[in-house]
């Protein structure tokens, strides 16, 4: 698997840390991959063997994340949006299919919605279909129910153990790598989440702001929804889902919505089924034509 690692210029001038995954062919459609909140492009590298067989892939680390630059404002979806369209335009991808996670979902619905033109399609996966005022009543509320644990110095050994008790799958040399993408280790051997708790909170606000259902209303590209559902204590969460689903089918969303058994990690838990949703999407006659237009 061929890939080519790439600095870009995102809104503000934001240094963005990219790849590109080369695919079957130089023309290959291609797909741009956006992480979820506290994550990293890393999620995705599970996927990419299987994805590249058919597309030209490119990720990159949200900014804030990873190793792209830490500015300390603009995290609203109006920022995120024209990093996103700066990636596209870096990679010179034609009209991508974006795939989004969580936050990500939400991004890659913003810029379905807002800039159509950029992108052929759109897959949100376990994100984008519901307001986080439809569960928390005043943003303090939100604010300190998903508040960050605050992990910042605790020893990296400790962290890998809890890594191991937390997912539900198991954890792999590839996935603990996957896992520490999101960390930075000191001398002392303690962890400092790559993002900030300050701009964790940001991002959170702008979630909070966001209004999906008006931006559902907009769609005019092709969209699918892959939703996680039925793991262990998760049922107040699939609940909440299937309400948002429904407030979704009731304003007419044009999006397609399909389940998927697992937890709300899918690109970890199953790579290789999901990978082979968005293949199915993203290379379907309802994508291809908008591709070529």
């Amino acid at each position: 698997m061929q890939e080519r690692w790439f600095d870009v210029r995102g809104d503000g001038g934001v240094r963005l840390r990219a790849r590109e995954v080369a695919g079957p062919a130089p023309d290959a459609p291609g797909l741009i991959l956006h992480h979820g909140l506290a994550s990293s492009q890393r999620i995705w590298d599970l996927m990419l063997p299987a994805l590249a067989r058919r597309f030209r892939v490119v990720t990159y680390d949200a900014r804030g994340h990873g190793l792209s630059a830490k500015p300390t404002s603009a995290y609203g979806f109006d920022h995120v949006r024209a990093d996103a369209q700066a990636v596209i335009h870096a990679a010179r991808l034609r009209r991508p299919v974006i795939v989004g996670h969580s936050w990500g979902a939400m991004a890659a619905l913003d810029l379905a919605a807002q800039r159509p033109r950029s992108i052929a399609g759109a897959v949100l996966i376990d994100g984008g279909i519901s307001s986080m005022r439809d569960t928390f009543a005043t943003w303090p509320d939100a604010k300190r129910a998903l508040a960050p644990p605050v992990l910042a110095g605790m020893p990296v050994q400790r962290f890998r153990a809890g890594t191991r008790r937390y997912l539900p799958v198991e954890v792999t040399p590839r996935i603990e790598q996957m896992v520490m993408s999101l960390m930075r280790v000191d001398a002392d051997g303690g962890i400092h989440p790559r993002l900030s708790r300050a701009n964790h909170f940001r991002i959170l606000h702008a979630i909070w702001e966001q209004d999906v259902g008006a931006l559902h209303r907009k769609l005019r590209v092709p969209t699918l929804a892959i939703l996680a559902h039925g793991s262990d204590g998760a049922a107040g969460v699939d609940a909440i889902k299937r309400t948002g689903v429904a407030r979704l089918r009731a304003t007419g969303s044009p999006a397609m919505i399909t389940w998927m058994r697992g937890i709300h990690d899918l690109p970890i838990q199953h790579p290789g089924a999901l990978a082979s949703r968005i293949t199915r999407f993203a290379a379907s006659p309802a994508v291809e034509p908008v591709r070529r237009s």
